[in-house]
């Protein structure tokens, strides 16, 4: 017996609509109101959030990601972090390396004014910024500095740490329990990474773990759970765990290429570190004993997620990127295999003043990039953008126009018309 055409027709559909679906990924880029960089993010609820990063852009949404607004802030300079306590008040930070030194930006209207104020030490660079309540905050900065404000930040005091080869290690991230009981996370890299604790309202805090890399976020997912992720670029992104409220951890380096610059559990469970300009994630299904290499979204770069709920979550990168959370999508995992398509060689002479030469072999005609990031993983420079025929080509750096300290250099070969099957990063040294 034959079935009917319409019949026919309808299943063919729905196999269709049901292929598509499954097809969907993890992560979809949303409508955003910039292209400029997306840094840091603070959610205080499911309908309220906010972004900030290149140039002093915040942008806000107040319907759950439906629109995206950009809040005016006054500044230009670039905003390290982003704070809100609830949805009218809220915290940013800035710093005017020419001259000035920090800026903190302040709202008590969910961000439709900012006021600014600038901390009086032009040799601090403020990093991080957390609240506990409408009185009580801090800050984090370089020098191995903590500031610690009873009043809402009309007096900052500095908060003493324990004494040590690396009390001037930089301060990257702060989360606590409860207002007695918190951690911090900082380092150098290519020296060491470290977590501090404080057990008596943030005034003093001591050194619980020493890590071989910087460690660029933690957090509390209960009392007892406390996730934290860092790494390097060379050796590749690292997850930590502690089960005892950040007294003992367990430390992994993953060796997917990147740096962990943000951690965002999902359940724990299904937990997402984001790569920076590696343009990956690292994503565990199985609460961190495994993990896989996982794509971004049209190759951006991403340095900051969180999730609300385990229904919702965003991501935040360059170029203005905003991403939801597909909870219905598919985790297409990437490959990790290096193509025999090019080579990238060390740099020489590495450290360098005043010039550098970079060797690279392309074994095939392609679409080839070099970047330029500093240690952040923020793009400087674009060394080369053209295509090229197979050979052996050397490239110079000057460092004129670039301050002393660690870089790192990205080659991308688009070949065949796949869009970077081959990329591989070194790391470069300027002193001056």
């Amino acid at each position: 017996m034959k079935l009917p055409v319409k019949l026919l027709l309808f299943c063919l559909i729905l196999i269709l609509s049901l292929n598509i679906l499954y097809s969907q990924p993890k992560w979809q880029r949303v409508a955003s109101p910039t292209t400029k960089w997306l840094y840091k993010c603070s959610f205080t609820d499911s309908l309220n959030g906010w972004a900030a990063g290149d140039s002093g852009i915040i942008i806000h949404t107040s319907n759950a990601g439906a629109d995206w607004v950009i809040q005016q802030t006054g500044i230009d300079y670039f905003i390290e972090d982003i704070f809100f306590l609830n949805t009218r008040l809220g915290w940013a930070i800035s710093n005017d390396f020419l001259s000035y030194g920090p800026m903190i930006l302040k709202t008590t209207n969910g961000g439709n004014n900012w006021n600014v104020t600038r901390y009086p030490d032009s040799n601090l660079v403020l990093i991080t910024v957390n609240f506990l309540d409408s009185l009580n905050g801090y800050f984090g900065g370089s020098s191995g500095t903590i500031l610690k404000t009873t009043n809402a930040g009309f007096n900052w005091i500095k908060c003493s740490l324990e004494s040590s080869f690396f009390s001037y290690f930089p301060i990257r991230k702060f989360s606590f329990s409860n207002s007695q009981y918190g951690l911090a996370c900082g380092g150098i890299i290519d020296i060491n990474g470290l977590i501090w604790r404080t057990t008596d309202y943030g005034y003093n805090w001591a050194i619980m773990d020493t890590t071989l890399e910087p460690i660029n976020d933690i957090m509390f997912y209960n009392d007892q759970i406390v996730l934290a992720a860092g790494g390097d670029y060379e050796y590749g992104g690292a997850f930590y765990k502690s089960t005892d409220g950040g007294i003992n951890w367990a430390d992994s380096i993953i060796g997917i290429f990147g740096s962990g610059h943000c951690i965002a559990p999902r359940s724990l469970q299904e937990m997402w570190i984001s790569l920076g300009f590696s343009q990956l994630w690292m994503v565990s299904i199985d609460g961190g004993y495994s993990w896989l290499s996982y794509n971004t979204p049209d190759s951006s770069a991403i340095y900051d997620a969180v999730f609300i709920d385990s229904l919702r979550g965003w991501a935040f990168g360059t170029y203005g990127g905003i991403f939801k959370y597909n909870p219905e999508g598919e985790i297409g995992i990437k490959n990790i295999k290096i193509p025999e398509s090019a080579n990238l060689f060390q740099n020489y002479p590495n450290p360098f003043n005043p010039k550098t030469t970079i060797g690279y072999r392309i074994l095939k005609s392609s679409k080839v990039k070099i970047i330029l990031f500093d240690v952040l993983g923020r793009e400087v420079k674009v060394l080369v953008d053209d295509y090229k025929l197979p050979g052996y080509y050397e490239l110079e750096v000057i460092s004129d126009e670039l301050s002393s300290g660690v870089y790192f250099y990205k080659l991308v070969v688009d070949s065949d018309g796949e869009a970077g099957d081959y990329f591989a990063t070194k790391k470069m040294v300027i002193t001056k």
